[in-house]
Formats: structure tokens, C-alpha cells, sequence
């Protein structure tokens, strides 16, 4: 796969993330072999993913593009995710994703949860 393909598709991926189509969304992932990881989430197929970022949805406005680089089948995607609300109104992010066969099979996303967290009841 060249470079080019790869950006491609992970620039194919952001926009279905930035629509919130998320059936779109997922035929970019591979059906086999696919994993994620966040500081919050992970997922070792398509599938149950799906699940997890379309909870993103309610609040995502928008996908800011900063830079991207490529290195073969990986694509580096440096972005800042602007939410409606207030404590995450705009989320630096570094999403790794990776590239074989024409499908995403791996995304590992890079932010400072702290925030996120808060949300959260950890403590039980």
C-alpha cells in the first residue's frame, strides 16, 4: 500500500468520525485483528470500538486537522477535537493509526484524560 492510500483512508476514517456516521465509520476497519487504545478505552475488535467512539458523538462539533505524517502503512494524525462541552471544549489529541490491507487495524490515541476523568467516579 502506498502512503498516499494510507492517509487516505485514515483521512476517510476522520471525516465519518467528524459526521458522527458511524456505520460509515466502521467500514474503514478491519473485520480481523483490529485493536484501539486511549487512556480511557480499549478494544480489541471493530466492533466493540464502534461502541466507544460513538459515545464521542453526542459531543464532538468538530475535527481539527493540525498536521499529519505518514510512514508507510502508519499514519500519525495530529488533531484537536472540539466538544460542546465546557471542561473538553477543545481536546489536543495524537491518534497513531495503522494500515494493512486497505483497512484500519490499529489506532492509538494519545490526550490528557485528566479532564475525562473527572467525569468519572473511580473511587468505589
Amino acid at each position: 500500500m502506498t502512503e498516499s492510500a494510507a492517509e487516505e483512508i485514515v483521512t476517510a476514517y476522520l471525516d465519518a468520525l467528524e459526521d458522527r456516521d458511524f456505520e460509515r465509520l466502521r467500514t474503514f476497519l478491519s473485520d480481523a485483528g483490529f485493536s484501539y487504545r486511549s487512556p480511557v478505552s480499549m478494544a480489541d475488535n471493530a466492533d466493540d470500538y464502534i461502541i466507544i467512539i460513538s459515545r464521542v458523538g453526542p459531543i464532538l462539533e468538530r475535527i481539527e486537522r493540525v498536521r499529519t505524517f505518514v510512514d508507510g502503512d502508519d499514519v500519525c494524525s495530529i488533531l484537536k477535537f472540539r466538544t460542546t462541552m465546557e471542561s473538553l471544549k477543545e481536546v489536543p489529541v495524537v491518534q497513531l493509526t495503522s494500515v494493512a490491507d486497505g483497512k484500519i487495524v490499529a489506532i492509538e490515541v494519545f490526550f490528557d484524560a485528566s479532564e475525562y476523568n473527572k467525569m468519572f467516579d473511580f473511587e468505589s
